[in-house]
């Protein structure tokens, strides 16, 4: 695997680059988030994060290597999603569209986003996201998009020629449909049923309406792919006669699931159980996926690792931060270099960074999550820093700050197309995740074989 380091070239570019860059930025970020859901009051960067190509390839390689690794262990143990369950002591019913005899393999890695945080240059991968619902896909067109947009457009501030050489990766919304398209089986034609639902807390999913429109760029590409693309209230999904999926009128031969069924229960959530069940329906992804990327399996990595061959061994420990689960015997190792994670969580929830609690509350957590048996205790990345510019969303200031940042490369078919980045702003946060403030930003690759690596 390459040796490269991901770092970002933005400070190798010649001064008159990131000059244009500086001043495209500062007067048109509003035009280069476009369509990019975010909080109110929140900060946008005005500028993408900028790899080099070696640094990109990387970053997708360990993804996808990561990936494999973490279904190996899986089947090292069980062969079925239903004994996976098993063994992660996860209750069935939380699963209701999960099929228990469905063999694991690596159909499941169809769509992944790893979390991936930079340490000294050198890609760790903190968590998996193995499911159809990833996001960051429609950000990290849209942002990368947008921005090589403004940098190809006129001149100014004197500058004759447009900001270069700068490229946008693949984009992730086609390679997802292409995934998707090929995994279903849809013919020209099919129609593909987005289930819309509503989600406290994110204002872009709080009314239906909305969230179909968020889902706009998505339909329109879909038509490229051959099929059509219809977002649907969930609640109000039917099955017909003949045990076929109905959105209204129209008759669904792929569902995209965007939600997580257990927190969707209903009559709409039904009709799909009965048409899964039936055969009438496939849906991108299947349920399997969801304890596939349970953390745990990541301290299943590090149990394993005398079990691997020599170069696994050392990718593990290089690029998979050391991970065990989280037992009452870890309360003797340094709190602040820690973080304590419940297994299948998400949006950030439950996760305590060691450093931001008194040693009382961590023993009492460590406890607690020691006697439920579901919780990961994780050695804390030391962030690389990334200096950036931001705008206030409300007020237009702009600011300079020093962020960590966190890598989702988007990987479809086990290629990767596009990386959506997330970080931190000038207003602190905890953990860098959108629903608690942090950026949603892109990646542009730099094209220059004189840059060095």
């Amino acid at each position: 695997m390459s040796e490269a380091l991901v770092v970002d070239l933005y400070a190798t570019l010649p001064g008159e680059a990131r000059g244009r860059i500086d001043a495209l930025g500062r007067e048109h970020w509003r035009r280069a988030h476009a369509g990019v859901p975010r909080l109110a009051d929140s900060w946008c960067p005005t500028r993408p994060l900028m790899l080099g190509a070696e640094a990109y390839e990387l970053v997708g390689a360990v993804a996808d290597r990561a990936a494999g690794l973490v279904l190996d262990a899986c089947l090292r143990r069980v062969t079925t999603a239903g004994e996976l369950l098993a063994a992660l002591s996860m209750p069935r019913e939380q699963f209701p569209l999960l099929d228990p005899a469905e063999p694991l393999g690596p159909h499941l890695l169809t769509s992944l986003r790893a979390d991936v945080m930079v340490e000294r240059g050198v890609p760790k991968v903190v968590e998996l996201n193995i499911d159809g619902a990833i996001g960051g896909a429609i950000e990290a067109d849209l942002i990368a998009a947008q921005f090589q947009e403004l940098y190809a457009g006129p001149a100014v501030a004197g500058a004759q020629e447009p900001v270069g050489p700068l490229r946008t990766p693949p984009s992730a919304v086609d390679a997802f449909f292409a995934e998707l398209v090929s995994f279903l089986g849809l013919a020209d034609g099919s129609t593909l049923v987005v289930p819309v639902f509503r989600e406290d807390g994110l204002d872009y999913l709080a009314d239906p309406d909305d969230f179909i429109s968020f889902l706009a760029p998505m339909a329109e590409r879909g038509k490229a792919h051959g099929i059509t693309v219809v977002g649907y209230p969930l609640d109000r999904l039917t099955l017909d006669d003949r045990q076929r999926l109905r959105a209204g009128e129209q008759v669904a031969h792929g569902v995209f699931r965007l939600f997580l069924p257990v927190e969707q229960a209903g009559p709409g959530l039904d009709a799909l159980v009965g048409a899964l069940r039936a055969g009438t329906a496939r849906m991108y992804t299947p349920e399997a996926t969801s304890p596939v990327s349970d953390k745990r399996v990541l301290a299943w990595l590090w149990e394993d690792l005398e079990l691997l061959d020599p170069a696994d061994r050392d990718f593990v420990r290089r690029h998979v931060p050391h991970t065990t689960m989280a037992r009452a015997g870890a309360l003797g190792e340094d709190r602040a270099s820690l973080v304590l994670k419940p297994g299948d969580g998400y949006g950030g929830a439950g996760v305590t960074m060691g450093r931001s609690v008194t040693e009382e509350e961590w023993r009492e957590l460590v406890l607690r999550a020691a006697d439920q048996s579901d919780h990961i205790l994780q050695r804390v990345v030391d962030a690389d820093l990334v200096t950036l510019e931001f705008a206030h969303e409300t007020t237009g200031e702009i600011r300079s700050a020093a962020v960590p940042c966190v890598l989702g490369p988007m990987m479809y078919g086990r290629a990767l197309s596009g990386v959506y980045v997330r970080h931190a702003t000038p207003r602190p946060c905890k953990l860098i995740n959108t629903h608690q403030g942090a950026a949603s930003n892109s990646v542009l690759i730099v094209e220059s074989p004189t840059v060095p690596q």
